[in-house]
């Protein structure tokens, strides 16, 4: 009966979302603390570059294990 009202759902990636993630949280992290600009930036950059280095060696890691 209410099928026709549904949207139907699209899944959004798991890189894209763990992309997505690292990139909200980093902002956050680079906007605590009293640090230049240019210190926050770096350290946001940092925070990015490593969450998404653990993304995939976490994926390189499961599809070895798991194959």
């Amino acid at each position: 009966m209410f099928d026709r009202y549904l949207v139907p759902f699209t899944a959004i990636p798991h890189l894209v979302f763990a992309a997505l993630l690292a990139l909200a949280v980093s902002a956050i992290v680079g906007l605590l603390g009293k640090r230049t600009r240019r210190e926050r930036l770096l350290h946001s950059a940092w925070f990015f570059t490593c969450s998404m280095a653990s993304v995939i060696a976490g994926s390189w890691l499961m599809f070895l294990i798991h194959g």
